[in-house]
């Protein structure tokens, strides 16, 4: 791909986003045509199984747009971080094709950047027809990120919807382990940011690729990016626990009343639960032992080429062939 630079990329993971994407480029185009700043669009098709990269092919038939599809569904970290990767720009702007994320906040995450903010992060108001379970489960988790380190500023309502500048996106390159949190790297690496707030919309279309599972997923890598301090509050929960122990069964050994069974099922309950803790632990070492890729590309796609490959001039206004020929002609 040509290495010429710009000043702001768009970065857009995608997974089976074939209803909504046409309307994401959409809005994604009018916002672009109004920004005083050299923009691009870099999709990242997550191994999608549906028609997600032929509308990304036919995107490209427009100027400042590429697309990266990876061989399969590696996660949305990965596809973040392929996107820092391959990006040109000075900044990144990190946002998913849902639209739940309005793309006509970005002059303002522009605006805040260019005032000598190196992250922009989106907060949001509210988390709007959520349900309690989901709210009280949000709030848990940013006040045990709070707690486990402190040092770090992990602001509470914030999504991946955020800009990186120049100086964030070099230090996540050096960064090397596979096994990685988005918004905690961002907070491990520090630098200037500020918070914008915003009302978040519903899902425009299509469904959720998120459930209990792969938000708990998410949870664990988050907390294990950041700390080690589960670890250490499991070795002093145990120190004190072998004390107890002690205690309980000299008071056992003069009273000859103490019934220990009990005590020895929340024992054993405590051991389960630390040995499933220093499981993920290793089993994350495990990860970067391996040394593996975080993701596997298997096409791309740029204006470039498209342009050369049609023998005429892109432009922006090139939307209405998407949705037809451009799918007809990539299918």
């Amino acid at each position: 791909m040509p290495s010429q630079s710009v000043d702001v990329t768009v970065v857009v993971p995608c997974f089976n986003e074939e209803t909504v994407l046409p309307s994401f480029h959409r809005r994604m185009l009018s916002v672009m045509a109004e920004l005083p700043s050299s923009c691009e669009i870099l999709y990242i098709d997550d191994g999608s199984t549906d028609q997600t990269f032929q509308h990304i092919n036919g995107f490209c038939l427009g100027r400042h747009v590429r697309g990266i599809r990876f061989s399969r569904n590696f996660g949305k970290e990965s596809a973040i971080q392929a996107g820092i990767d391959h990006a040109k720009g000075q900044a990144i702007i990190l946002i998913d094709a849902d639209l739940q994320d309005p793309p006509e906040l970005i002059p303002d995450m522009i605006a805040a950047w260019k005032s000598g903010f190196d992250v922009v992060n989106m907060q949001r108001e509210c988390r709007g027809k959520e349900g309690l379970a989901k709210r009280f489960s949000a709030k848990l988790f940013y006040r045990t990120i709070a707690k486990l380190n402190g040092r770090l500023h992990y602001p509470n309502e914030v999504s991946d919807f955020r800009l990186i500048g120049k100086e964030v996106i070099d230090s996540l390159k050096q960064t090397s382990e596979s096994s990685r949190s988005f918004k905690s790297m961002v907070s491990w690496c520090g630098y200037k940011s500020i918070e914008l707030q915003y009302k978040r919309d519903e899902r425009f279309a299509g469904e959720t690729k998120w459930n209990l599972w792969s938000l708990s997923d998410l949870a664990i890598e988050s907390i294990m990016s950041v700390s080690r301090k589960p670890l250490r509050l499991f070795s002093f929960s145990a120190a004190f626990l072998f004390f107890v122990c002690i205690f309980l069964n000299l008071y056992s050994f003069w009273q000859g009343a103490f019934s220990a069974s009990v005590f020895a099922l929340l024992v054993i309950s405590f051991l389960g639960l630390g040995l499933a803790m220093i499981g993920e632990y290793l089993g994350a070492a495990y990860q970067e032992i391996k040394g593996r890729p975080g993701y596997l590309i298997a096409d791309t796609v740029d204006s470039e080429s498209m342009e050369a490959e049609n023998a005429g001039p892109a432009s922006y206004g090139v939307f209405n062939v998407v949705s037809t020929e451009a799918i007809q002609q990539c299918s």
